[in-house]
């Protein structure tokens, strides 16, 4: 899902956000009760070589934000269970082949 859409929503948007290196397909997910906050949060960090996920920082630093994505991956409803939701999406990830980088937050 474009990142864009969530900017105009009036109103928090809840669900799992995805960064993804264009050149190797490798994803990063992070849970999200605000989705535009973490948008903003993790492209500052990023930028500040002070992300979470070591090995995402140093592949950002090294290549460039061009080559990468920051999107909402899945929207959450209100009811949903984020952490549940987070694994769901790993695993699905990592059935079909997708990498992924390690964090705290994983």
């Amino acid at each position: 899902m474009d990142i864009s859409d969530i900017f105009s929503r009036p109103g928090k948007v809840r669900g799992i956000l995805i960064i993804k290196n264009l050149k190797t397909g490798r994803s990063f997910l992070k849970k999200t009760e605000d989705a535009v906050k973490s948008f903003k949060d993790e492209r500052f960090h990023l930028d500040l070589s002070m992300h979470e996920s070591e090995e995402l920082q140093s592949e950002y630093s090294s290549l460039g934000l061009e080559l990468f994505t920051i999107e909402l991956d899945t929207e959450a409803g209100p009811d949903d269970n984020l952490d549940a939701l987070l694994e769901k999406r790993q695993q699905e990830l990592l059935d079909n082949g997708v990498s992924l980088y390690s964090g705290p937050s994983r």
